[in-house]
């Protein structure tokens, strides 16, 4: 996905060359266009009156955006150039904080979408008909939210205890994206 990927060398080339490179700026500015602002997709149908403010893992999907993208590239903007990009950041901020699951984790496409169930139908062999929150994701988050200061801290407490929750016994943490 060229948004995932961009954000990620956005985030290698801020840590190696210290940021405000014509490099960076125009992969800021390319990640910036693409954030969604008009089209409110399923995830709306549980967040009514959430405002879009995410990025798609791939072109042309203005309807699924994914919280995981979208806090890699709000990080990636806010490293480079806080002020620049502050309205954009803030949109995401606030589409992330609302996205959060009841149980203070957060998915990739949805939120509180874990009828397990419906995992039990013959054609949901693939276990993918569910979007629960998952560690990496919820890790995600937080970082997100932490590194931009955000003046609600009530949705990173409850990230915390959702993955203090979900620790495995050996130490680790699961995830789904990776």
């Amino acid at each position: 996905s060229p948004v995932w990927d961009t954000g990620l060398a956005a985030h290698a080339v801020l840590e190696t060359h210290g940021g405000n490179t014509h490099l960076l700026n125009k992969s800021c500015d390319w990640l910036s266009k693409l954030q969604i602002k008009e089209h409110t997709g399923d995830w709306g149908w549980r967040r009514k009156g959430l405002r879009p403010g995410g990025w798609a893992f791939q072109y042309n999907n203005k309807f699924y955006p994914d919280v995981d993208d979208t806090a890699v590239v709000g990080m990636a903007l806010h490293r480079q150039d806080p002020e620049k990009y502050a309205d954009t950041i803030s949109r995401a901020e606030e589409w992330i904080i609302g996205m959060q699951s009841s149980n203070g984790g957060w998915a990739a496409f949805d939120a509180d979408n874990e009828c397990y169930i419906l995992e039990n139908l013959p054609f949901a062999d693939h276990r993918t008909l569910l979007d629960p929150p998952t560690a990496d994701v919820t890790a995600r988050c937080i970082s997100f939210l932490t590194q931009i200061g955000t003046s609600n801290n009530h949705p990173i407490s409850r990230g915390l205890e959702f993955l203090k929750r979900n620790q495995e016994e050996d130490g680790s943490w699961y995830g789904r994206w990776g």
